[in-house]
């Protein structure tokens, strides 16, 4: 049986004037992987004017053009696309970003110019394993939504619900009871993606922008009830972003939903930020996804990602996943050079 690796990392943005740079210190882990994937969060380009349905929520990002270039050049193959700044500069730096993604050969997934091509999944094979990736966001301004016409986004509209917490004269600042909820007609379309992609391949991945960033530390409800019906559709694996931290690890079926990655190389500062990141390496084969096991890496000053051992000073980021996994039914075991993630029996 024919097994490949796939190596999986969080949410790229490059702005600076030598990109290649940036994942000097981990391109050997990337290139050593058969395949290897990271969330690209906003466009690449030197064109297009800043999107005006974001004005005064929030900044607009963009990475270089020779950020393509340094992509390819440190191993990564496929990217996603779908998250809340993918149309920080309008249809015109997305248009930059889908050419030069196509003229390095990295394989992409959850934009396009219309709705069709924004649901399309990348498709790779690998020594006969074929993978599907498909990429959708939870979490961007109604603009940025692909349409049948126009482009955009692959999305998942999620509704939420706010209730006064019934402890909450007991005492006071309780958190107010919080209930997100698909929206069904997009929930339909995106089992309906997971399905049809697992008709022309092995393995269907998905990589999802969704939950709450800031430091939140926290799963909103709809990322465990849609996760796992995106497994129960026929999904092997979950690759979540956004955060801007890593998040848990749950195994549904046997199956990893990695809520968060985490930043990876990412060119701002911000007091939201945390510096543990991870690498999550997998084994993929024709029957699925398999010897999931997390690579700790650290932040350092120039915003670049470096790799640790898990024994020594990764040994913090090991523990703050494990932590942040308690009651997902994951399992750590902490092998030195890095932590195999098992279901808990």
């Amino acid at each position: 049986m024919a097994v490949i690796t796939m190596a999986c990392a969080g949410d790229v943005m490059i702005n600076r004037p030598d990109a290649n740079s940036m994942l000097r210190h981990v391109a050997g882990i990337l290139k050593g992987a058969d395949v290897a994937y990271c969330n690209l969060e906003g466009p690449m380009c030197d064109v297009g004017e800043k999107h005006p349905g974001k004005a005064g929520i929030s900044l607009h990002l963009r990475s270089t053009p020779s950020v393509a270039h340094a992509l390819a050049g440190a191993g990564i193959d496929v990217v996603s696309l779908a998250n809340n700044h993918g149309l920080d500069y309008g249809v015109a730096g997305l248009d930059q970003t889908l050419r030069l993604l196509d003229d390095v050969r990295i394989a992409r997934a959850g934009a396009g110019r219309d709705l069709a091509a924004a649901r399309r999944p990348a498709l790779l094979e690998v020594n006969g394993v074929r993978i599907a990736l498909l990429s959708y966001t939870s979490v961007c301004v109604a603009p940025f939504a692909a349409t049948a016409t126009t482009p955009g986004l692959a999305m998942v509209r999620i509704k939420t619900t706010y209730a006064a917490n019934l402890r909450l004269f007991q005492q006071p600042g309780s958190p107010m009871l919080t209930r997100t909820v698909g929206e069904p007609e997009d929930v339909a379309m995106l089992l309906d993606d997971v399905k049809a992609a697992k008709s022309v391949a092995d393995v269907v991945i998905l990589a999802w922008h969704w939950g709450v960033s800031e430091r939140w530390g926290k799963l909103a409800d709809y990322q465990r009830e849609l996760g796992r019906a995106v497994i129960d559709a026929g999904a092997s694996a979950i690759l979540g972003h956004h955060a801007h931290m890593l998040l848990g690890v749950e195994f549904y079926r046997g199956c990893p939903i990695v809520y968060s990655l985490g930043n990876f190389a990412f060119d701002l500062d911000h007091p939201y930020f945390r510096r543990e990141s991870a690498i999550v390496v997998c084994d993929v084969s024709r029957e699925g996804v398999t010897n999931v096991r997390m690579l700790p890496v650290l932040i350092n000053d120039q915003h670049e990602p470096v790799p640790v051992r898990a024994d020594g000073d990764g040994q913090k980021v090991a523990w703050f996943l494990e932590y942040l996994s308690e009651g997902l039914n994951t399992k750590f075991i902490n092998r030195g050079e890095d932590v195999e993630l098992l279901a808990q029996a």
